[in-house]
């Protein structure tokens, strides 16, 4: 896994540095996929980047990614990349820093090793599975709380308004419930966040197996608990790859969260 491991990170910084240089340079367009959902020239770039990279090294393996066709669904028996080129699309093109490139290995349903790189911070978080948690080679840990009131809370929103009613009143739920809450507009690093303690817990209702894919092993990894909080979530999936519902928090808080999650559902 170490050589699983040096490569993904390599083919991560090598389309961060492109997707910067492109940024710079404003040498990208943008367009809407779905009729709603942003995306860049530079999201499939990043994308080709990551796959010729990783192919070199490993030309037998598979991908599943956000901007391409999938292979064999979500199946995973063989080998597989899972890769987001551009977690924060919207940000990216807004000139915002919290974006960041997702790239997971995953063979027979379990993700083995996860890297979110954020390009504009220079930012590195990485896991092998058994291995520990990581942050520009520092090993990280979630914050410890044992009250939600003490807690900083990340959320983001679907690109897809038409549920914003239940959005709304999960919101009301719960903001009394805590400190505060974020919204960076990147769900792989909100995760990591909670993995390294700027934030005590993270949750969204609908994600994405490439956002969640890399991130909840580096969170499992720094002794997160990470799980779902509702009971629609799509059981279809590998538990390593379940996008729905997603809830990841410091242990000791993690109940009391799900519990208004899922009064609000």
């Amino acid at each position: 896994m170490e050589k699983i491991l040096c490569e993904a990170i390599r083919a991560a910084k090598l389309a961060g540095q492109k997707i910067k240089e492109l940024r710079e340079n404003r040498g990208y367009k943008e367009y809407l996929k779905n009729g709603h959902e942003l995306v860049t020239t530079a999201d499939l770039i990043s994308d080709n980047i990551i796959k010729t990279e990783l192919s070199k090294a490993f030309p037998e393996h598979k991908f599943i990614s956000e901007e391409s066709t999938l292979e064999n669904g979500f199946i995973i028996k063989e080998p597989t990349w899972i890769i987001d080129p551009i977690d924060g699309t919207v940000g990216y093109a807004n000139d915002h820093y919290q974006v960041a490139i997702s790239i997971a290995f995953a063979i027979n349903d379990v993700v083995e090793v996860g890297v979110v790189h954020n390009p504009f911070l220079d930012e590195t978080f990485y896991a092998v599975r058994g291995k520990g948690a990581f942050l520009n080679n520092k090993k990280i840990k979630v914050k410890p709380v044992n009250e939600l009131k003490q807690c900083v809370i990340g959320t983001g929103f679907p690109h897809n308004k038409d549920n914003i009613d239940r959005i709304i009143e999960t919101l009301r739920l719960i903001l009394p419930k805590i400190r505060d809450i974020r919204r960076l507009g990147s769900p792989a690093l909100d995760i990591c966040w909670v993995a390294c303690g700027r934030l005590q817990g993270f949750y969204e209702e609908k994600l994405f197996p490439w956002d969640v894919a890399a991130a909840k092993l580096i969170a499992s990894e720094a002794n997160a608990a990470v799980g779902h909080y509702s009971i629609e979530n799509n059981s279809n999936l590998p538990s390593c790859l379940n996008c729905y519902s997603v809830i990841v928090s410091s242990p000791d808080i993690f109940e009391e969260l799900k519990v208004i999650l899922t009064a609000a559902i």
